[in-house]
């Protein structure tokens, strides 16, 4: 049901694509309440971490992020949907020695579905659902994924600065509201939800 959700989400993210290649009639004065379309890229840096009891350590670690946006906008409201790519590694605690030693590496596909508003001339700001596909994790070269469940449910909460030459930056905070712990690893029956803050850039084609 979770990847049905997200495919649908990426469908609207085409569909926004589509829209936004499209050319827009101008009719008179009724141009004010035609929205505008966007399409670009963004790249940036995760940081994420796995919050649980003693099975990971809880810190922040840097990956990164990046991946097409497509969006529709009125004068100060619009929405946005986007699909990602991002890295994360998650470190063991000492007291994980049945599982081995060192880091979990996972690459996630994100699509958030974000509502903006804007509260300043270029500032926006961002709140939304985000679903997420877990791609791979790897331990010391072994696959891992089994242990964890691949599906995952957020929320965004973030802020947008829209600037000149079709560029932006921005950050959010993003909380997941999953337990993604699929009970693999022994004596880990503790509650897993993924955090991370990011940060990026954008560019805007259209």
């Amino acid at each position: 049901m979770k990847r049905t959700i997200l495919f649908a989400a990426l469908s609207v993210l085409m569909l926004f694509a589509q829209s936004a290649s499209a050319k827009t009639p101008i009719v008179g004065k009724v141009t004010k309440v035609i929205p505008k379309f966007t399409l670009g890229v963004k790249v940036g840096a995760n940081f994420q971490e796995l919050s649980s009891n003693t099975s990971f350590k809880q810190s922040y670690k840097g990956g990164v992020v990046g991946g097409l946006f497509a969006g529709v906008h009125w004068s100060r409201i619009g929405i946005k949907v986007e699909g990602l790519v991002k890295s994360a590694s998650f470190a063991y605690t000492e007291g994980t020695a049945s599982i081995g030693s060192g880091n979990v590496d996972v690459v996630y596909l994100d699509v958030p579905v974000l509502f903006e508003c804007k509260i300043l001339p270029r500032l926006w700001v961002q709140v939304g659902p985000q679903f997420s596909d877990m791609l791979s994790a790897k331990s010391n070269g072994n696959d891992v994924q089994s242990n964890f469940k691949t599906t995952d449910f957020s929320g965004v909460l973030g802020l947008e600065a829209k600037l000149p030459l079709h560029f932006s930056v921005g950050a959010r905070y993003i909380l997941g509201f999953e337990d993604i712990n699929n009970h693999g690893f022994p004596n880990t029956t503790e509650t897993w939800n993924n955090r991370s803050f990011q940060l990026f850039v954008g560019f805007r084609f259209i």
